[in-house]
């Protein structure tokens, strides 16, 4: 490859990573509903023209920003995983802490994984169509493991990582919520690290049961 064409290649990732930052801005900003090629060409200070070389749709944009992001969570989650020393338990509570520390580090970049609905689409492209976050299945597999290997009893994996998934995911929510804002005059249920950490030990209690001998 020339020296020039790998120039131009460097120019054009690296305005694509911009896209992306913008993008993900906007949405934050704008919902996915309230998004526009047209406002986020704005930020851009490029002329929508341009900007459609690079992407055809807000849902492709979406898509690819959901790609990066959940590879991003998945790939770490599978680190904690192959490098954890310990119990499966512990196992389980340094995923769960994990996960609130990724939640707080960026709410509005959670909320856009798990909370908000995707742009609508006429019809998706193939490679979306195969799209599907693993962090779920990563934990049934996870769970299903543990079965396998007699290390807890007495569950149906399916529905304790449904239930595992829906107590966190629900403890991140409240914590965002007016309920534990310290500004607020009705909040009255401490800070969000010790309700957090209240969920922790419940659910050790919980899973503690299911342990074999």
């Amino acid at each position: 490859m020339s020296k020039s064409r790998a120039r131009s290649q460097e120019a054009k990732d690296k305005q694509i990573k911009r896209i992306i930052y913008e993008a993900r801005d906007l949405f934050f900003d704008a919902g996915t509903s309230g998004f526009s090629m047209r406002a986020l060409a704005k930020r851009l200070d490029m002329s929508q023209s341009n900007l459609y070389n690079y992407y055809s749709n807000k849902r492709q944009l979406w898509y690819e920003i959901m790609t990066h992001d959940f590879s991003e969570l998945e790939n770490k989650i599978q680190e904690i995983v192959m490098y954890h020393e310990g119990n499966f338990l512990a196992l389980l509570v340094k995923l769960a802490e994990f996960y609130f520390n990724f939640a707080e580090s960026n709410y509005r970049r959670y909320k856009l994984m798990f909370v908000l609905p995707p742009p609508p689409v006429d019809s998706q492209d193939a490679e979306e169509e195969k799209f599907e976050p693993q962090s779920i299945l990563m934990l049934l597999n996870l769970l299903e493991t543990a079965i396998t290997q007699g290390l807890i009893k007495n569950i149906d994996a399916k529905k304790m990582s449904l239930y595992l998934w829906s107590v966190i995911h629900g403890t991140v929510l409240i914590t965002n919520t007016i309920v534990f804002d310290p500004k607020s005059e009705i909040s009255t249920f401490g800070s969000k690290e010790e309700f957090r950490t209240f969920v922790i030990e419940q659910l050790k209690d919980q899973l503690s049961q299911a342990f074999s001998e």
